[in-house]
């Protein structure tokens, strides 16, 4: 690792936006103090001589920002406690102004080039002299001495990216943090960007690695903690979101196929074992990519107190996207501390990010799931991993008798893990076991069928889907025998539990863990619901199925986003169409074959007959 000379010095330019909502926002906290968002420039409602403003809004007018306020204005000779022959006017100011960036204080002042007014009616409107004399001084020099306090966002973004940089850069890091200054304010359509420069003398520049190397396992668990860091505050900045204002419907798919994609992806490359030091930083810009916009509209249309934590949180993020394009020569790393930070600046105050296994109320609202129960909830009030198989012992004949006169007090009770021994796969009658469990697969994709969210013509398809993905992901099997336990059927990457395979990293939050891997019917209804999500909200888009429309593509497209997550739907129609399938598309379009001809002696493939 080296440090390039300054002879090769970049100029950084991280951009600090400020939207219309936000800088209003701003503007009301440090100006319109009063009730209802209300200032008074001079005296207070009531007075003889009064100009009050409220109801301020910003919007862009070319390359200028305009200011609308409600104004009020009423002038007259005080005499006594008498107001003689007041003026009065009631209606709208727009204030054209200029942003200003002031490098000395970081803060955003405005100059006003232009003023005009409106009647209530927002119609051109006039004002008779002498009260006009008398209000526009004050008002534009009130508005003249508005300051946005920008360092508390500069200041929280300088902390969050200095310890991002390797170590032997981090010198460098600091000088260039410290030099930041405002450069061109640019009036967008949407708001206001500051463009924070700076210049970089020094770059880090890492070795080369081989291609081949691979993580330690040290390594790998450090991973893997931090991405459940950045999946935790993932989950975090979704629900916090979501809760008000109201989504947009597309801004509530989009949050769903993000957080599915991101579990998905991360799932899959646990699997490789030349898994990137980069990937939870690679990650979260390819997230903020898509859900900044998402984040910035939903936030700053508030009204509560943390305007600035919020403007801290997005420059911090900005920033991040902006290093990570510049490339390796930066050297960042995202850490468990930086995530950590960035919970902080979004709640204004010290956010842990644990990576909990417990059901999340608000991730079922925002893919709008009820709630679920299991058949038993005290049975899996505790974490285990296995339970004992009961041993079979040979009864001499004396004891028969004995038994059937004198009936034993334990066969009376219910042992605590019946239910689940009920499901262990007999050694004979396999053809019992799967019809029941047939049966839970029927009862259970009957039970979402009737929520009556489903297209009437899909439920077929949708029960025959069901049914197949039990029998490719797990045989049928909730549960498989080791030695002389029983214990859950666990993918071969530790993920995926129970019949229906449902992958624990990915529906973290949206299913009680202990209830997938214990109870056949949660798992199955769990995987019923995955199935239907998929089917109508992403393959369907909440629309009913098109004349004519291929429903065994359909189901088998379905199936690739149950596998993949909502992102290889497209990516399996491609494969389709090429004809290059996977093995398990190719294995799953043969069990749904399988299904809809009834031909169930098939299962002998893989549970064996009996």
């Amino acid at each position: 690792m080296f440090l390039l000379p300054a002879a090769h010095a970049e100029q950084v330019i991280l951009p600090l936006t400020l939207d219309h909502r936000l800088l209003t926002s701003l503007v009301i906290k440090d100006t319109f103090t009063g009730r209802n968002h209300s200032a008074a420039i001079v005296g207070s409602p009531g007075d003889c001589m009064y100009i009050g403003l409220s109801e301020p809004k910003f919007t862009t007018a070319g390359s200028f920002l305009q200011l609308e306020m409600r104004l009020s204005l009423r002038l007259g000779t005080e005499l006594g406690t008498e107001c003689l022959v007041p003026l009065e006017w009631q209606g709208y100011i727009t204030l054209v102004q200029q942003p200003v960036f002031d490098n000395q204080t970081l803060s955003l002042a405005f100059r006003t080039v232009d003023s005009k007014l409106y009647n209530l009616n927002r119609q051109p409107g006039s004002v008779a002299g002498v009260l006009w004399d008398f209000a526009k001084p004050r008002v534009l020099e009130h508005f003249g001495r508005v300051r946005i306090n920008l360092a508390p966002p500069i200041r929280e973004m300088r902390d969050f990216l200095a310890p991002l940089f390797h170590e032997e850069a981090r010198q460098a890091t600091q000088t260039m943090l410290d030099s930041l200054r405002g450069g061109d304010v640019t009036i967008e359509k949407d708001g206001v960007v500051v463009q924070l420069m700076a210049e970089v003398e020094e770059i880090f520049s890492p070795e080369e690695k081989p291609e081949s190397a691979e993580l330690t396992p040290e390594e790998h668990r450090w991973l893997i903690r931090l991405w459940e860091t950045w999946d935790a505050l993932l989950v975090q900045l979704i629900t916090t979101i979501a809760i008000d204002p109201p989504l947009r419907p597309e801004d509530r798919e989009l949050l769903i196929d993000v957080l599915l994609d991101t579990r998905h992806a991360f799932v899959a490359t646990l699997d490789e074992e030349d898994m990137s030091q980069d990937f939870v930083r690679e990650q979260f810009v390819l997230a903020w990519r898509d859900l900044g916009p998402i984040f910035r509209r939903q936030l700053f249309a508030r009204s509560d107190n943390n305007s600035l934590g919020y403007l801290a949180f997005f420059t911090a993020a900005d920033a991040l996207a902006v290093f990570d394009r510049m490339g390796p020569s930066f050297g960042i790393e995202i850490s468990e501390q930086g995530l950590l930070r960035l919970a902080t600046m979004l709640t204004g105050g010290e956010t842990p990010l644990p990576y909990s296994l417990e059901v999340d109320e608000g991730l079922r609202k925002l893919l709008q799931l009820p709630m679920l129960k299991g058949s038993d909830d005290m049975l899996f009030e505790n974490d285990i991993e296995e339970i004992d198989l009961p041993v079979e012992e040979e009864k001499d004949p004396f004891s028969q008798v004995s038994d059937f006169f004198f009936t034993p007090a334990y066969a009376a009770e219910e042992q605590p893990y019946d239910k689940i021994l009920e499901w262990r796969l007999p050694k004979d009658n396999i053809d019992g076991y799967v019809q029941r469990v047939r049966a839970v697969l029927d009862e259970v994709s009957l039970s979402v069928v009737a929520r009556q969210q489903l297209p009437d013509q899909l439920h077929g398809m949708y029960q025959k889907m069901i049914v197949a993905t039990a029998w490719q992901e797990s045989c049928f099997r909730q549960f498989i025998e080791k030695g002389k336990k029983l214990t859950y059927l666990l993918s071969y990457n530790n993920t995926s539990v129970g019949v229906m395979q449902v992958n624990e990293r990915v529906w973290r939050g949206l299913y009680d863990i202990r209830k997938l891997r214990w109870d056949i019917r949660y798992n199955a209804l769990a995987g019923c619901e995955i199935v239907d999500l998929y089917l109508r909200r992403h393959a369907l888009s909440d629309k009913a199925p098109a004349r004519g429309m291929d429903l065994d593509l359909l189901a088998r497209g379905v199936y690739a986003m149950y596998n993949g997550g909502p992102g290889q739907y497209k990516k399996y129609l491609e494969r389709a169409k090429t004809g290059k399938t996977y093995l398990s598309d190719r294995s799953f379009a043969e069990k749904l074959k399988w299904v809809e001809m009834r031909d169930w002696e098939k299962i002998s493939e893989c549970l064996g007959s009996g």
